[in-house]
């Protein structure tokens, strides 16, 4: 009888691996982008406080750079992960894996490190978030992409992969 358990068991398991690795995640495009491997979870927040909401992993604490600030020299800022802060503007309409900080008229795009977590894709308020800052050429495709997502993509911007994000109001 035990036989046939583990039997059922393992079959039920092969079969949900199987439904996993070859359902579609209404997200076909981005597996061509560089960080968009998997599916975020959905926006659910892992805590509040101070007036807003996290989301993805324990935020470290760190005193936050504006985008204004790390835009006017962004090769001083790319070497270790830090905190960034800006107001959203615009949030990826598919699924919430990206989101865009505004600052005194400059620009970041942050991306959910791994597609590990998502935010709300109405969110519009201030927000703190926390990973690693580079300087990302588009390329065609990629602008395209994006664009089908509900932004407005530049050739050249300022990307962050964040491993946290705090959103004022939640």
């Amino acid at each position: 009888m035990n036989k046939w358990i583990v039997a059922g068991l393992v079959a039920a398991l092969a079969a949900a691996a199987q439904a996993h690795e070859g359902g579609h995640d209404g997200h076909g495009k981005h597996a061509t982008m560089a960080g968009h491997e998997s599916t975020p979870a959905g926006p659910t927040p892992i805590a509040t406080g101070n007036g807003g909401a996290y989301y993805g992993s324990p935020m470290p604490k760190a005193e936050a750079l504006s985008i204004a600030d790390v835009a006017r020299a962004p090769d001083a800022h790319t070497a270790a992960p830090q905190a960034f802060k800006g107001r959203i503007t615009e949030v990826c309409q598919n699924q919430g894996c990206w989101m865009v900080l505004e600052d005194g008229g400059a620009y970041a795009r942050v991306f959910m490190s791994g597609h590990s977590f998502s935010v709300p894709k109405d969110a519009r308020n201030q927000a703190i978030v926390y990973g690693k800052l580079s300087l990302k050429q588009l390329d065609a495709k990629e602008i395209e992409h994006l664009a089908s997502e509900g932004s407005k993509p530049q050739q050249q911007e300022l990307q962050i992969d964040a491993t946290s994000v705090w959103i004022a109001g939640g």
